[in-house]
């Protein structure tokens, strides 16, 4: 027999809606600051715990204060394996405490969007009204595919949506409520991918697997707004390089395109993304950006997977005290 929605248990008896039943997954990479200010928040507004949260340091970084360091799980990588690497590593430590229904992976700039604060106890009360047993992942702001390669668009469902939950296709990381049904289904980031594109892969083999891939209804009209170029640049660019700032991205996007039109799509999507990098190619505003679209395309074609050390992070953060207009300045 099922449990009733209202009354999903956690492996130590308490209820689904009890954030005891939820352990906070913080990626990290390069950006201390940005880091600690969003694992204050989760103990502070989201009313965590903090040994509910564990804090995934890919390689470099950590957070801006050692004694908060102290109180939370530290999960220090030897070197950075990419978002894929690195949220694998957080769910396995996530769900290696039997209580942990829920994980709540959270990139560490997530704090920089107008999320719903406290946003999890009413997330996760809407998921159980659902059914959870059947909940796979719930993305704070998601995208359906638009059958043109994988090109993407933004889903906003209306206000009335049964539990303010609808179904899509795939999300960025951003804010993400997972399932341990999931994970003890082995369904884990796959880190051939390192960057780009992985956690796209990663929602759909969530649905293949017989789990609804949700979009929270409540958080994505909230962001809505910051999810077209220019709103994300608005709200990401006095803490954090934007896109235009960080051409190796442009890389990952153009090779890894392939590999979902591989895995997810059909033949005719090969077309679509040799259209669209052409197109990105001319628009492009540095030499960089476009010989990082002619070396992600040719790498692509070849089935190139994992990190090109030619494409990484150089800059993780911008001093907060300073508007730069988006163009990059060292850490502090």
């Amino acid at each position: 027999m099922s449990e009733s929605p209202e009354a999903v248990h956690s492996g130590d008896g308490r209820t689904g809606s009890d954030l005891g039943s939820v352990t906070a997954v913080i990626l990290t990479h390069m950006r201390p600051t940005l880091a600690g200010d969003l694992t204050r928040s989760l103990i502070e507004v989201e009313g965590l715990a903090a040994d509910r949260i564990v804090v995934v340091v890919n390689g470099v970084g950590g957070l801006d204060d050692p004694v908060l360091e102290s109180r939370v799980r530290m999960l220090r990588l030897p070197e950075n394996i990419g978002p894929a690497g690195g949220f694998k590593a957080g769910m396995i430590e996530a769900f290696s405490d039997t209580a942990t229904r829920w994980a709540y992976l959270c990139e560490d700039d997530i704090g920089l969007l107008p999320l719903p604060a406290p946003r999890l106890k009413d997330l996760i009360d809407r998921i159980n009204a659902r059914g959870a047993h059947h909940v796979g992942a719930v993305v704070a702001f998601g995208r359906n595919f638009a059958r043109r390669g994988a090109h993407t668009v933004n889903i906003v469902p209306p206000e009335g949506t049964p539990q303010d939950l609808a179904a899509a296709d795939v999300g960025s990381w951003g804010a993400t409520v997972i399932s341990r049904s999931v994970f003890d289904a082995g369904v884990l980031p796959d880190t051939d991918w390192y960057f780009g594109l992985e956690d796209f892969d990663y929602y759909r083999r969530v649905a293949l697997a017989g789990y609804e891939v949700l979009v929270d209804g409540v958080a994505a009209r909230r962001v809505a707004a910051q999810q077209t170029s220019i709103g994300r640049e608005e709200a990401l660019r006095r803490r954090r390089p934007v896109d235009v700032d960080e051409a190796w991205r442009a890389y990952y996007h153009a090779r890894n395109s392939f590999e979902i039109a591989r895995r997810h799509g059909n033949p005719g999507w090969y077309a679509w993304h040799l259209a669209y990098s052409i197109r990105k190619f001319q628009l492009a505003p540095s030499g960089a950006e476009r010989a990082a679209i002619a070396h992600g395309l040719w790498d692509g074609m070849r089935g190139r997977l994992g990190e090109n050390p030619r494409y990484r992070r150089r800059v993780g953060e911008i001093d907060s005290g300073t508007d730069t207009g988006g163009a990059p300045s060292p850490a502090k």
